[in-house]
């Protein structure tokens, strides 16, 4: 039933918490008084050392719940109060200000880690983000991450959430609140949810599990932040438990062999991941460009000719004399830019979508058809393609970037609107690896069928 503190609350007012959470709430509040207080109240100090992931997110977290407190002193009944907004869902809210009702989790998150407190929604919506907060507000949501672990000095790159902030702000020096978040809420559509995950495992489910995808090698490219950003952007990719290395190379002459190869043989959706340096006698810190596609693969339905022509030789399921398609992929695949800016261009699901998702072509297919021998993405399916990269990969004069014909993904500058050819640096590979749960969902839909 909880301690006299949670009954006294109870005695007085109705609460969003079940007696269970109250009681681990207010075993929470006497550890963090057990690392400061004053007078029983909480102070900055109670609050550092149960954040090691985010530390500056704790003390303006501390600040933003003494400012909702009447007495500007947090007791166990004004923590109770402000927890309820992070916690709860707006529906099950009783003791909270009706002035922040009307705020989802992402929203209260940002105007915490902004030191916004402002208490009315029009102040808040006029309350100027500069390009540096914004960063911030990113950094602290990636930051959830490494739940209770303190960022090492290799991890605290910040050029992830530079990139959305590129991405959001689009050179400009600030925007009003609102904006901000719409437009943050239009690159990370998973942000809510994550916030509430975090709240909820921080102060009453610590054995709520959340996470990124394992590496099953180290990468030049990923890192922990850049896998966060993508998992909180993409339904499909949410879903990943581990991604495994299947090929990386700094470019080779051969490199289309072997990536012919993966892809053909490829029973899960790919990831792949480019490193694009526009002028090699520049400095590539200031030069380079990283994209990428995630490319979904459905065991049950095959285009691509070689694919079907692998699992069926004798032509039962298929008719040998079809038209060849060299076209793979599905609607769940996108297309994304990692730096300069961060943005993702989902496939298109409208009547006028040539579903040309991703392809492959090899002069080892020996197939007499006039289809050009490379790796592409998106496109109109006439040999145009959003991303086209050559069977001669170093070639750079016939790897290039369309942004003007795609009728697969959304439009909009992969990389910057200046770039037309590419000079690609290094290439990953990697196969994805749902949860266990959904790997089993697959297969017993596949028996189904």
């Amino acid at each position: 039933m909880g301690g006299s503190k949670s009954k006294a609350i109870k005695k007085h007012a109705k609460v969003a918490f079940t007696d269970s959470e109250l009681e681990i709430l207010e075993v929470y509040f006497e550890l963090l008084k057990c690392h400061d207080q004053i007078n029983g109240y909480l102070t900055q100090k109670s609050m550092v050392q149960e954040f090691p992931e985010n530390p500056d997110f704790s003390i303006k977290l501390y600040n933003w719940m003494r400012e909702r407190c009447k007495n500007q002193q947090i007791d166990y009944t004004n923590f109770v109060i402000t927890l309820e907004l992070l916690l709860k869902d707006q529906q099950e809210y009783y003791l909270s200000d009706y002035k922040f009702r009307v705020l989802e989790k992402f929203e209260l998150f940002a105007l915490i880690s902004l030191g916004c407190l402002e208490n009315e929604k029009e102040a808040i919506n006029r309350f100027q983000v500069s390009y540096s907060q914004g960063s911030t507000v990113i950094k602290e949501l990636l930051n959830m991450y490494y739940f209770n672990k303190e960022v090492t000095n290799s991890q605290r790159n910040d050029l992830a959430a530079r990139s959305v902030a590129n991405s959001i702000f689009d050179q400009k020096a600030s925007l009003p609140f609102n904006q901000f978040i719409g437009q943050a809420k239009q690159q990370l559509i998973y942000a809510n949810k994550m916030c509430k995950l975090y709240f909820t495992k921080k102060f009453i489910q610590p054995h709520l599990k959340y996470g990124i995808p394992t590496l099953t090698s180290s990468s030049f490219i990923l890192n922990d932040k850049i896998l966060a950003l993508l998992q909180m952007s993409s339904p499909d990719f949410n879903r990943i438990k581990q991604l495994d290395l299947k090929f990386s190379s700094s470019v080779g002459y051969d490199d289309l062999e072997h990536i012919t190869e993966i892809i053909i043989e490829s029973q899960q959706p790919l990831l792949f991941i480019f490193r694009n340096r526009e002028d090699e006698t520049q400095n590539d810190s200031f030069q380079q460009q990283i994209f990428g596609a995630y490319i979904s693969i459905d065991q049950t339905i095959e285009t691509h000719f070689i694919r079907k022509q692998q699992k069926d030789p004798m032509g039962i399921l298929y008719n040998p004399n079809d038209q060849v398609s060299l076209y793979f992929g599905d609607e769940k695949s996108f297309l994304f830019s990692l730096q300069p800016k961060y943005q993702l261009f989902m496939s298109t699901f409208d009547m006028k979508s040539k579903q040309c998702f991703a392809y492959i072509n090899s002069r080892a297919f020996n197939l007499k058809v006039p289809q050009p021998y490379g790796l592409g993405f998106g496109g109109d399916g006439k040999g145009n393609f959003r991303i086209w990269i050559d069977e001669n990969l170093k070639g750079n004069a016939t790897n290039r970037i369309n942004n003007s014909c795609d009728q697969t993904y959304e439009m909009g500058y992969l990389l910057e609107p200046h770039i037309e050819f590419l000079n690609l640096t290094s290439i990953e590979i990697w196969g994805v690896l749902f949860e266990e749960k959904e790997t089993r969902n697959s297969s017993q839909n596949k028996f189904r069928n």
